[in-house]
């Protein structure tokens, strides 16, 4: 097999409590799995004087 940059494609996306899992594979049949940062949002209000 001839070395080539891998294209990847997301097969599917999982969060769970250490992030987002991603299941991922190459067009060449190589498959992986990355974890990604869970995404933490901020907290906002809407009322006058709360912080």
């Amino acid at each position: 097999m001839t070395e080539h940059e891998h294209r990847w494609t997301t097969d599917s996306t999982h969060p769970t409590s250490e992030g987002v899992v991603i299941y991922q594979r190459c067009r060449c049949g190589e498959h992986r799995v990355a974890l990604a940062a869970p995404i933490l949002q901020a907290h906002t209000s809407t009322r006058p004087g709360c912080r």
